[in-house]
């Protein structure tokens, strides 16, 4: 591991959190509170249709039976859009990919018996989502997948499965479900078949602000009994405001693993995000919704006296 490079991403972690806490405590919102927490959780529901720019600064550390398993941590960068197409029945179809650079990333040398750093990029996540609304729910079906990057930090395997939403928005928050399947479809890595259920539920308490959990259980189907669950728990507390007049979710967010793959993973992870609230610069026009035949009837009328 590079010791030396440690302690300056801890420190800007750090100073990247500072200053998002004074934002989000500083900063006056424009909109009336009820907008305010309406908009936050729509920002926290995975079938909705908010185009944003999610950045996120992660810390990690591991743990294991490999030999200096419990020593290692490493530090990522993620660009994560959100881009929602509004479908002319009033449907969205939306499309997230992630862009993830690794710092200190731990790779084990089974030659040499210990971990070395490497930093570089990871493989490309992504899932398209097809939702739609059905009352005070959103549901929501797409396809969840993977793109190997083909560097050393590559899983070199190309990743493909089905997924699912279902999400409630109540007076007090929002609650629901986030299950998926990635199954190797190409490349030339190991055998990959991971099933993953996220829950989730938030409360609002005012003023923009949701805590809530938000954890992803694993199952993986290639490995042994005591390699196959990972079961962490997740507190994650976001504010929705405005800085400079647009729009920000502003979120931290605290991981711990009570069951993991005993070899080798995550043990904790502590995550800050920024994400603006912008326009879908591949549709800034969305088409307007259909109009019913009693809105048209109703229209009409006037017209159809003379």
């Amino acid at each position: 591991m590079n010791s030396v490079s440690k302690p300056d991403w801890l420190q800007y972690t750090l100073a990247v959190l500072g200053f998002a806490t004074c934002s989000a405590f500083c900063v006056t919102s424009q909109a009336a509170a009820q907008d305010a927490e309406a908009l936050a959780k729509e920002l926290n529901n995975p079938g909705a249709a908010k185009a944003t720019l999610n950045f996120s600064l992660t810390h990690r550390t591991y743990d294991g039976d490999l030999p200096g398993a419990s020593g290692q941590e490493s530090t990522t960068l993620r660009f994560r859009p959100v881009f929602p197409f509004k479908l002319q029945n009033g449907d969205n179809l939306i499309f997230r990919p992630a862009l993830t650079y690794a710092k200190d990333f731990p790779v084990f040398d089974s030659a040499a018996g210990r971990f070395r750093g490497e930093d570089g990029w990871l493989d490309i996540p992504f899932d398209v989502l097809y939702a739609w609304q059905n009352g005070d729910w959103t549901l929501g079906v797409g396809a969840v997948g993977s793109i190997p990057v083909g560097n050393s930090l590559s899983s070199d395997n190309w990743l493909l499965g089905p997924s699912f939403v279902a999400v409630k928005t109540t007076n007090w928050g929002l609650f629901g479900i986030f299950p998926s399947h990635n199954e190797k479809v190409g490349g030339s890595g190991p055998s990959t078949s991971l099933t993953s259920f996220q829950y989730f539920a938030f409360a609002s308490i005012g003023n923009g602000w949701l805590i809530g959990t938000d954890p992803i259980i694993t199952y993986n189907w290639e490995a042994t009994s005591s390699e196959a669950w990972t079961f962490p728990v997740t507190l994650n507390v976001n504010k929705t405001t405005e800085i400079g007049g647009l729009p920000f979710k502003l979120a931290f967010i605290a991981e711990k693993n009570l069951q993991a793959p005993d070899r080798f993973a995550q043990d904790t992870r502590f995550e800050f995000q920024i994400s603006p609230v912008v326009t879908n610069p591949f549709q800034r026009n969305p088409p307007l919704p259909s109009v019913d035949a009693a809105t048209r009837a109703a229209v009409l009328a006037p017209i159809s006296r003379y």
